[in-house]
């Protein structure tokens, strides 16, 4: 095992940067957009039941969702940060203490949100506007949601700390054996046992669960570089979790005003009707797809760049870099494209009994199609400035996407454009965001990418 360990660890330092970078962003985009299955899946079992009103409850249920991963991916990020850059260090007791600790404060948080959230489900529904039509079916769909909260949470975030260490490709299969159970039990949930949109739900927290056992079983066989799973390594101080939040927090606040700007976006598209709050719920599913891609580019970038930032290898870090921007802005231009030019094809794939949905999700497919470039980058910037511990820019930039941007364009555009504002304000957004993001990543690389302006090793003080 330790001439496994050995050979991650090489790669990571001294393998060639394209084979670097495919080895730990091909199984993270595997696992994400994995992650973006749970969601699209049900939601096409669901369509099944060629019922509208389901339709938006998933929708309504979507920021939940998203806001129960936020803290996975907080912990799961902000730890591989530190991972990432202690090892190129050679600090693997930081290194161990940052796992541990994240991994077992996010499965309490994780405990805290299930018993809190299946409690209070009506008013949270409510809040990320759901109408009376829509409340009974996003009740039944989101109690089980967030019944199952802590399944999602340890497994987002032992997936991002597997990464960190170079186990890509067990992460990878953890995530694809969940999403691969989630498509066998949803038909067999909602239609053969007859629970309907429940049915969906339900099997969704059984393939979580199944999966985050499969993940947490690598670190309990002992095959790891780290042993998060060990008591003595659970260090729940000031200093770690310092170390933690510095990159964790803005990947928080972007989940956070996520959830917060789709509930927004439900309840603008609610003034509507139902058809409008499943077209929007619909556009932002489809590609979420991509969105989450992304994500899976910007924690295999992480690995790389913040191990060879920590061992001050900034020639490797620049060449990544390079390679990452042209990838993601090739994909982003393709999926556009396609986006683009087969939207009312996708539409009526996924509601052909409702001519309104289908026409008004083609509009808000193109408008995000013509956006889809920004937004890669936005993303791929995020990605590295958690790489290199610029807390601050990634903070700015969460901050940015989704809440000082898009929740007052979604306020502000209806008014003007009505419905076509709704779909208009997260496109603008990402748009904006990007703007700022390019800005940051330009004084990044005159201040933090550069040989003659980083502080040497020994100035560096290991967190925790």
């Amino acid at each position: 095992m330790q001439n496994t360990d050995n050979r991650r660890i090489t790669l990571l330092a001294s393998g060639p940067v394209g084979k670097a970078l495919f080895a730990m962003s091909a199984p993270a985009i595997a696992g994400m957009v994995v992650m973006a299955v749970y969601n699209i899946v049900d939601t096409i079992f669901v369509s099944m039941l060629r019922d509208t009103t389901a339709i938006a409850a998933t929708g309504i249920v979507f920021p939940l969702f998203q806001l129960i991963g936020a803290v996975g991916l907080t912990f799961g990020m902000g730890a591989a940060s530190v991972i990432s850059r202690r090892l190129g260090e050679n600090d693997h007791a930081a290194a161990e203490r940052a796992a541990s600790t994240a991994l077992v404060t996010s499965a309490l948080i994780g405990l805290a949100l299930s018993f809190f959230g299946a409690i209070f489900i009506v008013p949270i529904l409510r809040l990320f506007g759901a109408t009376d039509a829509i409340l009974a079916s996003a009740t039944l769909y989101g109690r089980v949601i967030l019944g199952g909260s802590i399944f999602q949470v340890v497994n987002m975030t032992v997936n991002n700390i597997l990464r960190a260490e170079g186990a890509s490709g067990h992460s990878s299969i953890g995530q694809m054996i969940g999403a691969v159970l989630n498509i066998i039990l949803d038909p067999i949930f909602i239609f053969g046992l007859n629970m309907g949109v429940t049915g969906a739900a339900v099997a969704t927290v059984i393939a979580q669960a199944v999966s985050t056992i499969f993940l947490l079983g690598f670190y309990l066989a002992r095959k790891g570089v780290l042993h998060p799973l060990r008591p003595s390594n659970f260090h729940p101080t000031r200093a770690t979790y310092g170390a933690l939040m510095v990159l964790g927090l803005p990947t928080f606040v972007r989940q956070i005003l996520g959830s917060v700007s789709f509930g927004v976006l439900n309840n603008a598209a609610g003034a509507y009707g139902e058809s409008a709050i499943a077209a929007i719920s619909l556009t932002l599913r489809i590609f979420m797809l991509l969105f989450m891609a992304m994500i899976g580019l910007a924690q295999g970038l992480q690995p790389v760049v913040g191990y060879n930032y920590g061992a001050r290898a900034i020639d490797r870090v620049r060449a990544t870099l390079r390679l990452v921007f042209v990838t993601a802005a090739t994909i982003g231009l393709v999926a556009g494209l396609a986006g683009f030019v087969f939207a009312p094809g996708i539409m009526r794939l996924f509601a052909p009994q409702d001519p309104a949905v289908v026409e008004m999700g083609s509009f808000a497919m193109r408008a995000m199609a013509v956006t889809l470039v920004p937004i890669a980058l936005v993303i791929m910037f995020g990605g590295v400035f958690q790489a290199i511990g610029d807390g601050r820019s990634a903070m700015l930039l969460a901050a940015g996407q989704q809440g000082l941007f898009m929740i007052p364009l979604v306020i502000i555009l209806p008014r003007v454009l009505g419905l076509n504002g709704v779909f208009l304000a997260q496109p603008a957004g990402f748009t904006l965001a990007f703007v700022v993001g390019l800005v940051l990543m330009l004084r990044t690389e005159r201040t933090k990418l550069r040989a003659e302006v980083l502080p040497p090793l020994d100035a560096i003080t290991p967190a925790g």
